[in-house]
């Protein structure tokens, strides 16, 4: 390895100084002659993209009240054509070196890419395109007014409904609560459930780096041997998840009121309605757009925002760290220092193997881009089982379009999106031995002719109630057929005829 030194600087050309604080990779000895060649890359890497990082990035996101949100540079929000595998290549660079932040899921050849930036790098980031012929367009000049936009909605729907409806869990599930919100809707929930006969339990599964318990809720009857966990909010600007999630709580609170016949005497479900508080809360009070945790890195040099946290759907220990994560504690996707380092990968971990239940399924919702999704996402091949997996997904998703007319695209993570290792689900598969599992990518769409699709991460309130209905019918939906397949199963064959 070479490194920049100040004997090497004498020698060199002056105008080469940036590319003389790289790390070259040309005397990197063979795989096969060291064990340690994997190590020294990711230490190449970071040195690389911590240098890249602080040299092109110092913009931030402040709030000034909740959900109003100003950036102290202008951001824009762009979108790309990729045709050909360097030009995936070069997004990925973007991401690592440039702080880019990557809106689309989906990152394949001929689909579009939408990525924001501060407007001081559209111009470096145009101009590198046009060099390796790839198509750019600008959507939005100026995020703010975006993000200003999607709160003006909510804030008018709030008025509306506070003027309509005076019951406050109704209204609690028509508008992005804050973390106390949560917790105080949840034990709302918990009390509404006949208390005499045991149909609901409110306890945390573990607490985050700042100290907030990560609340999940049981509904069924006690008498119900078969489970279902659910989670949301794993990323923390995806705030219609775990609206979602309490939307769905609340129907199933209220179908244990009504004593209706229910998937709730085969099942209880578990669910998790924010995962990452910490963010979350972050990202309702000070940075809209934040994604990751709140735990402090070592590498968190200077006064860079973007180099807290960690991505913690990258950072669970199942092929970590093989594909689409980054060892750059100021990237998006950082993996973090090692995998399972973060307490909230900890706590549903822990959760999962150390619970007397067994799992019939595992959802985790995000958004957006209307996907159900199965594994693996660490590798482009499938699971023994995906022709089933496949299956119970389109089951759902069609349930879930019977509602409003949504369409959700069905597929594996990897195959459907990009290759990106150290998610939930597929740690949930491949070590927590879940049968069932998926990814629900929320609304809105990705593609950019849906009308509703600029808003992204940023989807108005207003949306709540009709994400929540198609998502819980289609939920239900998709349990009764593992229902059904159980019957199916333990029945006794026809006998042939002789």
């Amino acid at each position: 390895m070479i490194f920049y030194s100040k004997k090497n600087k004498k020698k060199r050309n002056p105008n080469h100084k940036q590319k003389e604080l790289f790390v070259s990779y040309a005397n990197l000895p063979d795989t096969e002659k060291t064990k340690d060649r994997k190590a020294v890359l990711v230490a190449c890497r970071l040195f690389n993209e911590l240098y890249l990082y602080y040299w092109f990035n110092t913009s931030s996101i402040h709030c000034t009240e909740r959900l109003s949100y100003v950036y102290d540079i202008t951001h824009e929000l762009i979108r790309i054509l990729p045709k050909t595998n360097e030009h995936l290549q070069l997004i990925r660079y973007f991401e690592d070196h440039y702080g880019v932040d990557r809106w689309s899921e989906v990152l394949q050849i001929n689909r579009d890419v939408k990525m924001s930036l501060p407007q001081k790098q559209v111009l470096i980031i145009k101009k590198l395109c046009k060099q390796h012929g790839i198509d750019v367009t600008t959507l939005n000049n100026d995020l703010d007014e975006l993000i200003k936009k999607s709160d003006y909605i909510s804030k008018q729907h709030k008025k509306r409904i506070q003027r309509s409806i005076k019951d406050r869990i109704s209204h609690h599930l028509t508008d992005y609560l804050t973390y106390q919100e949560i917790v105080e809707f949840l034990n709302e929930q918990h009390k509404r459930s006949p208390s005499s006969k045991n149909f609901t339990s409110l306890f945390s599964i573990g607490n985050t780096y700042e100290n907030r318990s990560i609340w999940t809720i049981r509904i069924g009857k006690p008498s119900a041997r078969r489970n279902i966990l659910m989670d949301c909010g794993i990323h923390a600007r995806e705030f219609i998840s775990p609206a979602t999630c309490l939307y769905i709580i609340d129907k199933l609170i209220d179908e244990v009121n009504n004593r209706k016949p229910s998937i709730l005497s085969i099942f209880n479900i578990y669910i998790i309605p924010l995962l990452n508080p910490d963010g979350y809360e972050y990202a309702q009070t000070e940075r809209r757009m934040w994604r990751k945790n709140r735990s402090p890195n070592s590498y968190y040099y200077g006064s860079n925002p973007n180099c807290m946290g960690v991505d913690l759907n990258r950072n669970f220990g199942y092929h970590w760290m093989e594909n689409g994560a980054s060892p750059n504690p100021c990237s998006e996707t950082y993996a973090g220092p090692k995998p399972d380092s973060e307490l909230e990968t900890q706590s549903l971990q822990k959760f999962i193997k150390q619970s007397s239940q067994r799992w019939d399924a595992y959802l985790t919702f995000h958004s957006y881009g209307q996907y159900w999704i199965y594994p693996w996402g660490f590798a482009l091949h499938m699971p023994d089982d995906y022709i089933e997996l496949k299956r119970k997904a389109q089951i759902g998703s069609e349930a879930l379009k019977r509602v409003n007319g949504t369409s959700y695209k069905i597929g594996s993570a990897a195959n459907l999106l990009y290759e990106s290792a150290g998610g939930s689900d597929d740690w949930a598969k491949g070590v927590g031995q879940i049968k069932y599992v998926y990814t629900v990518e929320l609304r809105p769409s990705d593609d950019m002719n849906d009308a509703h699709a600029h808003f992204a991460f940023m989807l108005p309130s207003t949306f709540i109630e009709p994400v929540g209905q198609e998502t819980y019918v289609g939920v239900k939906e998709f349990l009764r057929s593992l229902i059904t397949s159980r019957r199916q199963k333990s029945s006794p064959k026809n006998s042939k005829e002789n």
